[in-house]
């Protein structure tokens, strides 16, 4: 399940068409070849219910590829195609990720409605200083953490409870001195929930802390308090603990909070191992975990197994992938392979199974053969943390979700949210590069052997306990449920 944990760069020469000659149809029929003959979910997805209707598809994309040489155009008709399937391992990387833009006019609607206020740097810092007694913690001048964004925030003279965060000078015509570039609901002392601005105005909702004079809009930006100067600035303690983006925070001395980062992170298993050590007392002496998995899109599965020793009760079993034994996917394992000797860490991780899945492809071609298992033996289970409790949104993904099916293998698990991306169903993702443009085309080689009894693909994992969307903030919520 590991997606892109080594791109396998198999050279395809294609020297007699130019950048200049080559056609949307070259990448089309090329990907077309690789996926039907080699994708593991090929059979599962194309059916004689809908046979027809996708062979029209194909002919009308392949007709009309070979009158385009224009990249982008290109890819979103090729996109079409791939939409059909259903399946968010298969795809085609371009160099540049390509973007749908909204018209000038959509985006100007979308500006008129955001507030401007009356204010720039200098007339702001006066209003501070005159009312500087009067101010709650949060007003004042801040500064992001890359130092793009100088904002003002201010209370609401109407409501007490909403603060408006605005730009203190002018970045281009939309955006001017005095518009907002977010809005805040206090919903707890110190927490807000934030609707924030985009360049192109589009808006996101998002969960806000105070942190003494930092203020962290999850998932988006980091400000520091730089006027009025801060009465209490943050320590190393806080850096590390409170308000790092992956990270142990003891909440309480009932509760201690994981924030796991992205297992696409190259070093992902080094981080999480020296995390876990570095907070072992403090997980072994707390009752309640919770770990959050929030947008995290799934990559190494290695990322999370120093985890298993706090999770299980019992051994937990990686059942292996359904593989499709094909010529090319064996080259494509075979050349995998090779590549890794080079690298101690996933030489010693993957060539005992990678070399056993070459060998069963090999006297199985055209079949479909089963990766080995994988047992992850509990030994004594630990007496903390007694309740783990998982934390997931409709943007947990692919291996991300792996995570919780594995861990829902002990007693001890709870999941919190709402449903999962369903991205797990056909897994261990290869890809090839494509006759032009520099793209490459990405399709899973494996299918999972859970799919049989219950696919998740476009459905999510549901959680144990949904989380409403009237609900702030989820880890307090989950903290409380958990002392119930």
């Amino acid at each position: 399940m590991k997606k892109f944990l080594l791109f396998i760069c198999l050279i395809v020469s294609h020297l007699s068409f130019s950048q200049q000659a080559c056609l949307c149809s070259q990448n089309f029929d090329f990907a077309y070849q690789k996926i039907k003959d080699n994708y593991a979910g090929w059979s599962d997805k194309i059916t004689p219910q809908n046979q027809a209707e996708f062979d029209k598809l194909t002919q009308e994309v392949r007709e009309a590829a070979k009158k385009i040489t224009n990249e982008r155009e290109c890819f979103f008709l090729q996109k079409k195609w791939f939409d059909f399937f259903k399946d968010g391992h298969l795809f085609i990387s371009p160099i540049t990720p390509y973007t749908v833009n909204d018209l000038p006019e959509v985006i100007a609607s979308r500006a008129a409605k955001v507030p401007q206020l009356a204010f720039n740097e200098t007339n702001f810092t006066q209003y501070l200083k005159e009312n500087e007694a009067k101010l709650q913690s949060v007003e004042g001048i801040w500064e992001s953490d890359d130092k793009a964004y100088k904002i003002g925030i201010l209370k609401d003279k109407a409501n007490p409870k909403k603060f408006t965060g605005f730009l203190l000078a002018d970045r281009d015509a939309a955006w001017k001195a005095g518009k907002a570039k977010f809005e805040m609901l206090q919903v707890a002392p110190l927490k807000y929930v934030t609707n924030y601005y985009y360049a192109d105005f589009s808006n996101e909702k998002n969960f806000t802390r105070e942190i003494k004079n930092f203020l962290i809009i999850e998932n988006i930006y980091k400000f520091n308090k730089i006027f009025p100067i801060p009465k209490e600035e943050i320590n190393n303690e806080d850096l590390l603990h409170r308000i790092a983006d992956y990270r142990i925070e003891k909440i309480d001395n009932e509760t201690v909070f994981l924030v796991l980062p992205p297992f696409t992170l190259p070093n992902a298993p080094e981080f999480v191992q020296e995390l876990l050590m570095a907070n072992e007392e403090v997980l072994k002496n707390t009752p309640n975990l919770i770990i959050d998995l929030r947008n995290n899109p799934g990559g190494d599965d290695a990322a999370f197994t120093a985890l298993f020793p706090y999770i299980a009760t019992s051994s937990i079993i990686r059942k292996g992938g359904i593989f499709r034994s094909t010529d090319e996917n064996i080259i494509s394992l075979k050349h995998e392979l090779e590549a890794i000797q080079e690298y101690p860490i996933y030489k010693e991780r993957l060539t005992p199974k990678l070399q056993y899945v070459v060998q069963q492809m090999e006297v199985n071609k055209g079949k479909f053969i089963n990766g080995p298992d994988k047992e992850f033996a509990s030994g004594k289970v630990m007496a903390n943390p007694k309740k783990v409790a998982f934390l997931v949104n409709k943007n947990t993904a692919s291996t991300a979700e792996q995570f919780i099916l594995e861990a829902k293998q002990s007693s001890k698990t709870i999941v919190f949210g709402e449903n999962t991306k369903g991205l797990a169903d056909y897994i261990e993702v290869r890809d090839w590069g494509l006759p032009c443009y520099g793209w490459r085309v990405a399709f899973s080689l494996a299918k999972n052997p859970r799919l049989a009894q219950k696919a998740i693909d476009n459905v999510g994992i549901a959680p144990d306990v949904k989380i409403g969307e009237n609900e702030a903030d989820w880890v307090e919520f989950v903290k409380n449920y958990l002392k119930k």
